[in-house]
């Protein structure tokens, strides 16, 4: 099988393991899936007399990419903030005597691209389903990655965990889940309910059995209870399967308009046939690292380009449905945006600390050839909601900028990244490993950005303005603060129920009474 390199996201490459959890979220460069995936290494360090905290801040001081970004989002949202700046900024670095304190430490960077990752205490471990949330509390079993698990069905409500009411439990966790906007941590905790290290389940004061007040589809309350199993090379592949399911049909009929769906629920191509029969194919012809990885993308391109031109030719207008989009590489989503729009998409630079302090340095994201466009482009809009991130909000980001309305709830912030084969920085008494965003990102429509360094200032200036609003005429960022419809659609349980099909048509009608779309 070909080997895919630079993955960042939340899918594993194919038969490795599943490890950190937030871990491979991304830098736009390739994004992978599921929680970090690839096997960690530790460092070796040399014997020191620097403290835990000593030796983090000094490693953050020296290779994250701005402080003053995170203090300005912590500015311009101090509703969402976690703890405080004392990692960075106090006298005297924080004591990182256990887990906890470094949970407590890094949280305030609101850094959804943070991982902690303890070898001590096992790898990646799974219930067996997934869940969805909703943004006033509710969740429910959304997909079954193990056939095995039976005593629940996608759809029912999970009424208490543990026997604390769900809706308090995740409030709780998102205390202890890295990110920068509180209702996508709530999300996030969701995830890690379901799939995390056990160090990560210890975190939210989870065991190794855990028990779920249940609300059938019989309206009957039972109780069920899950046991934490190892991953296994097979999850990889049911994650991306399930999560790439759409909850809507191909055509919902809204306030005149024939509304065509395409969903994306991940980018993660090295579990599809159609990427490795190519990639695999041109490789016996092209001996380059990245031709055949091309020839794999471009294949699965065209491979949805055909279905997509069928949902469109009886379509008004197609909706993206982004929503818990779990990321995977963003050269494959970036290529499917060129795919959905005549129009251009923003220009990504990678943003990285510069060579002395108050300097950034801007490298541009390498921009393939196209590999097909849609036969008949039809207007976009771009579904989004809190668990939508790394690459699935780098796809809505590009298609908002190039023209597309955005509808849903704010997404996880996940603006920055790492290659998924970061080792992290190894604490040096612990040995606990901490993983933490090597750049953050900038999308730019115009010619206000160049490769080159600039003053930390200068950028953050441009990117903070309006809190950090995202902008067609200027440069501006998703890192924290992630992407902010055009038409807010909190995510309710009804929605959790039906799809979305009752909210999609609600939304129809909000964006033709405020003249964002003509009636019909």
């Amino acid at each position: 099988m070909i080997k895919i390199k630079k993955q960042n996201g939340f899918f594993p490459a194919a038969g490795s393991s599943l490890l950190g959890w937030t871990a491979c979220f991304s830098a736009p460069r390739s994004f992978l899936l599921t929680a970090a995936l690839l096997s960690c290494s530790t460092i070796a360090f040399a014997e020191t007399s620097q403290t835990d905290g000593e030796a983090l801040r000094q490693e953050l001081r020296q290779h994250y990419p701005s402080f003053a970004w995170v203090e300005r989002y912590r500015l311009a949202f101090p509703a969402e903030v976690q703890g405080n700046n004392a990692l960075w900024r106090a006298p005297v670095p924080p004591a990182l005597g256990s887990y906890a304190d470094i949970i407590t430490a890094l949280a305030p960077l609101q850094d959804q691209h943070v991982a902690i990752v303890d070898l001590k205490s096992g790898k990646q471990e799974a219930l067996g389903i997934l869940f969805r949330t909703s943004s006033d509390g509710a969740m429910v079993v959304w997909r079954h990655i193990d056939p095995a698990v039976t005593a629940l069905l996608d759809g029912e409500q999970i009424i208490d965990i543990d026997g604390q009411p769900v809706k308090r439990w995740l409030e709780n966790a998102a205390n202890q889940t890295f990110g920068g906007n509180r209702r996508s941590r709530s999300a996030e905790a969701a995830l890690k309910l379901a799939v995390a290290t056990p160090a990560d389940h210890a975190a939210l004061n989870l065991h190794r059995e855990v028990r779920f007040g249940i609300l059938g589809k019989d309206s009957k309350l039972r109780t069920v209870t899950l046991t934490y199993k190892p991953i296994t090379p097979h999850t990889g592949a049911a994650l991306a399967h399930a999560v790439e399911r759409s909850d809507l049909p191909d055509i919902v009929q809204a306030h005149g308009y024939r509304v065509g769906i395409v969903r994306f629920g991940a980018f993660a191509p090295q579990y599809d046939s159609v990427f490795n029969d190519a990639a695999e194919a041109a490789a016996r012809q092209d001996t380059s690292e990245d031709g055949p990885m091309l020839a794999g993308y471009c294949a699965v391109v065209r491979e949805r380009l055909a279905r997509i031109n069928d949902v469109a030719a009886r379509s008004d207008v197609l909706l993206i449905d982004l929503r818990g989009n779990m990321g995977g590489f963003a050269r494959e989503a970036r290529l499917l945006a060129r795919a959905l729009t005549d129009q251009m998409l923003p220009t990504t630079y990678d943003v990285f600390p510069g060579g002395q302090p108050g300097r950034l340095k801007l490298l541009k994201q390498v921009e393939d050839p196209s590999c097909g466009t849609i036969a008949t482009p039809r207007p976009l809009i771009v579904w989004a909601d809190a668990g939508t991130r790394s690459s699935g909000e780098f796809m809505a980001t590009w298609l908002w900028a190039s023209g597309a309305l955005t509808v849903g709830e704010r997404t996880v912030g996940a603006g920055g990244g790492r290659d998924a084969g970061s080792t992290g920085f190894t604490l040096p008494h612990s040995a606990i490993s901490v993983k933490y965003s090597g750049n953050f990102s900038v999308f730019d429509n115009g010619t206000h950005l160049s490769v080159n360094e600039i003053p930390e200032s200068t950028l953050i200036d441009l990117v903070a303005q309006e809190k950090f609003a995202a902008s067609r005429t200027r440069p501006f960022a998703i890192q924290a603060v992630g992407l902010q419809p055009d038409v807010t659609l909190p995510t309710t349980a009804a929605d959790l129920a039906d799809g979305g099909v009752e909210a999609l048509r609600r939304v129809m009608g909000q964006l033709v009474r405020q003249k964002l779309m003509p009636a019909r």
